[in-house]
């Protein structure tokens, strides 16, 4: 999956009411603490298993998704679950955040903040609850989720104290594990992030191990990109990415995996090298790449008069 970059208006639109939600928590550096923000929001978190519908009971009375009632009994908002393949959900009129419990303790974090973010951007609501005027297609909601995905990160990266913790060194996966420390948040979400607010020419990738592919699962989970590559390098794709791990990844089943140079055509057809690294956590492959250099034009000229 593709990381999708949100207009200009919204963005701004979300960052004032991060930032308000920042300045109320007198945030002054380090992790963002999410018990602090539901108070600040009064929100609440419950919890809720997809193979136990006796959790499900006392959720809410009324949610919908499109434009069908989910919530006239416990076990539709069961089926719902299972049948969207819900991780989380967040129920406006409760001003309710429902998670998965069985979804791992380091992916609560993201989920928790992505219906944080649903909640603060007003337009979101009548998504959330299904409105009957309103039928999204899925581009619109891709939008959406792209907008709550924004949010979330600005929300877990104070804008400031990330920046400068950004662009405090060159862009790399060691970077990126130490700003991932500092925040309190997942070395994947912090990667994304790290890409997706680059002012350069960068892209990263989440991925199976190109040694131990597990059976049933995408080779390239999602490929994130900054403005800038996707503008220079639109035809770049996963399946691409996918061919270079295996050049110069080694069979480490954890921890740093080597890294390259490779080279990329831009839209004009000028050759850029890159340079390449991975790293193998527990499930995932992260990979990043960042622009170094562009090769010179060689101009081949055979023997005999020019014609003038």
């Amino acid at each position: 999956m593709k990381n999708v970059h949100i207009d200009a208006r919204a963005a701004k639109d979300i960052d004032q009411r991060i930032d308000r939600v920042h300045r109320d928590l007198s945030y002054s550096g380090g992790k963002i603490e999410l018990p602090q923000v539901r108070d600040l929001l009064r929100l609440d978190l419950h919890y809720y298993r997809a193979d136990d519908p006796n959790l499900l009971g006392e959720v809410v009375h009324k949610l919908k998704i499109g434009a069908k009632q989910v919530i006239e009994r416990p076990a539709l908002l069961l089926e719902a679950v299972r049948r969207f393949d819900l991780n989380a959900l967040f129920i406006p009129d409760r001003k309710r955040i429902l998670i998965d419990s069985s979804v791992p303790d380091l992916k609560k974090r993201w989920y928790e903040s992505h219906e944080v973010a649903h909640s603060l951007i007003p337009w979101h609501n009548d998504y959330m609850l299904g409105d009957d005027r309103t039928t999204l297609s899925q581009a619109s909601h891709e939008a959406i989720e792209a907008e709550a995905n924004y949010g979330a990160g600005r929300l877990l990266f104070p804008h400031r104290a990330f920046s400068e913790a950004r662009l405090s060194g060159v862009n790399s996966l060691a970077q990126v594990r130490e700003i991932a420390k500092h925040f309190g948040n997942t070395i994947t979400s912090t990667l994304w992030r790290c890409v997706e607010q680059s002012d350069e020419v960068t892209f990263a990738s989440i991925s199976e191990h190109p040694h131990y592919m597990r059976e049933g699962k995408l080779p390239i989970e999602y490929f994130v990109s900054s403005k800038l590559f996707e503008r220079q390098f639109p035809h770049v794709t996963e399946s691409e990415i996918w061919e270079w791990l295996p050049t110069y990844c080694s069979y480490r089943q954890t921890g740093p995996l080597g890294s390259s140079e490779i080279v990329l055509r831009d839209a004009n057809g000028t050759s850029n090298v890159f340079g390449i690294e991975s790293f193998s956590i527990k499930y995932s492959v992260l990979t990043l790449a960042r622009f170094l250099r562009q090769l010179p034009v060689q101009i081949s000229v055979s023997r005999g008069t020019i014609a003038t």
